[in-house]
């Protein structure tokens, strides 16, 4: 009786948490049993181990084969399970050494080739905590391994690469990345300098990318409200190390195994799911649109088609900046901090001029219903778009308009810590009000019922992102009467 150990990993949301998987050879009928509470990929991974194996001329037991992934109480899904597998049940018939301090991930082809699979980096932050000095992982997902110091990660082309690393006979390369390429779709975002005119919503996105604020576009289609949405992540900072890594986990999980570095544009189709936009779906739980646009733009096109109950459950992650997802007996936590961009025409005969809207007058009335009022109350900034506008002269660039935008940040930074839309509103009243006059108008507008508390310190917070932007060291009437009009559409 003979046992193999490899190390992998289990994912749980963005998180990985230690499994070992330990293979047994003993007398009894030939083939291999899994046990530990693994998925349909897991159960079937059996047969492609099985077949890697022997297309890779590495030796096979023919006796039974157990295959135990541990702990047993946790979850398995997925197909990076099939090198470790593979690697375990070799290990049981010939020394191994390497493998006690390396955790292993990828999926096997029939030829023994190793696959791309999700979830790389999350497995890599993992084996760093866990106090283990390697990591093997496949190629296609070495641009993942550049955000990780302090650890050696190596790349497996093969199983038959893999093991001879396992049994000190060969050497792996270390993994390379991708020379700083971000995510799918970041390579070349769109100029602002290429929008015809629309000078209030051009001035209402820079305020929204300034205080990372969220923005209502309303105007005829073909006015610019997808083009003013695509180039907002141009005029937002780059990504710290910090925020990268984060955005790039979540990406892994998804799939995507390419770095982020850029803030993320995610537009999903109105036509988007619950299960999409949140997150969930049936078996393993998936990130949404919201996680994959963490620390980046999440652009709902048009808005009046997507139904209210779906939008509604936007609200609990824009004030959480997170979403949790209720599996049996265990949570499952995704981020979500993100900018929210919304589109819409001004009615559903799409006129811009109320004198030529052929609808009625409830229909236009009741246009946008399904976006409820807590809803509203949380989008800060309602702009809108002209069919009018012309290309006059020079637009202002993605560059000049970014310029303003990263010093406002930093102002904003360098007093609170954060954006001012994430500062904590009774920071702000106690501490940070505006002045007098200021507060007077917000006191003013709250007592005829024009606007709500969670409205009093959403202005207030778009009061101090108009600070900003012209250097001025306290919100004042002027500020704070901008900000009422911004979050009206006036």
């Amino acid at each position: 009786m003979a046992l193999g150990r490899t190390r992998t990993v289990a994912l749980d949301g963005v998180t990985a948490r230690p499994v070992t998987v330990e293979a047994n050879i003993g007398p009894g009928l030939p083939g291999i049993h899994l046990v530990g509470l693994g998925d349909t990929a897991v159960s079937e991974s059996k047969d492609r181990v099985r077949t890697a194996v022997a297309n890779s001329r590495l030796p096979w037991p023919r006796t039974k084969i157990i295959v135990s992934m541990s702990p047993a109480s946790l979850r398995k899904s997925g197909s990076h399970f099939d090198l470790p597998t593979a690697l375990s049940v070799l290990a049981a018939g010939a020394p191994a050494p390497r493998l006690r301090d390396a955790v292993v991930v990828g999926e096997l082809g029939l030829d023994g080739s190793v696959r791309e699979v999700p979830g790389v980096l999350p497995a890599l932050l993992a084996t760093r905590t866990n106090g283990f000095t390697h990591a093997i992982i496949p190629p296609g997902n070495a641009a993942e391994a550049t955000l990780v110091d302090d650890l050696t990660v190596l790349t497996a082309p093969s199983l038959t690469a893999a093991w001879a690393w396992a049994t000190g006979e060969g050497e792996l390369p270390v993994a390379v990345g991708d020379g700083g390429a971000g995510h799918v779709g970041q390579c070349s975002v769109p100029d602002f300098a290429d929008l015809a005119g629309q000078r209030e919503a051009r001035f209402a996105a820079e305020v929204a990318a300034a205080g990372g604020h969220h923005m209502l576009l309303i105007g005829p289609p073909g006015s610019g409200k997808s083009m003013i949405a695509a180039r907002l992540p141009g005029i937002l900072p780059p990504l710290t190390p910090a925020e990268s890594l984060e955005a790039t986990a979540v990406h892994s999980v998804a799939g995507n195994g390419r770095v982020v570095r850029r803030a993320p544009f995610i537009d999903p189709h109105h036509s988007v799911t619950r299960a999409a936009l949140l997150g969930g779906g049936p078996g393993t739980a998936r990130p949404g649109a919201v996680s994959l646009a963490h620390h980046g733009v999440l652009f709902l096109d048009e808005v009046s088609e997507v139904p209210a109950a779906i939008l509604d459950g936007l609200r609990t992650p824009l004030e959480d900046g997170e979403v949790r997802l209720l599996r049996a007996q265990r949570e499952v936590v995704f981020p979500a901090r993100f900018q929210l961009v919304l589109a819409a025409n001004p009615c559903r005969c799409a006129a811009e001029d109320p004198a030529r809207c052929r609808c009625r007058s409830h229909e236009r009335a009741g246009y946008l219903r399904n976006l409820s009022g807590p809803m509203r109350d949380r989008l800060d900034i309602t702009a809108r778009t002209s069919a009018a506008g012309v290309l006059v002269g020079e637009e202002e660039s993605s560059e000049v308009i970014a310029g303003r935008v990263t010093a406002a940040r930093e102002r904003a930074m360098a007093r609170f810590g954060c954006v001012n839309a994430a500062t904590d509103p009774h920071l702000l009243r106690r501490e940070y009000p505006a002045d007098d006059v200021g507060m007077a108008l917000l006191g003013s507008l709250l007592a005829t019922g024009d606007i709500t508390q969670r409205g009093v310190d959403r202005a207030l917070k778009l009061a101090w992102t108009l600070a900003d932007l012209e250097g001025a060291g306290q919100p004042t009437l002027d500020h704070v009467h901008r900000a009422a009009e911004l979050r009206e559409g006036a």
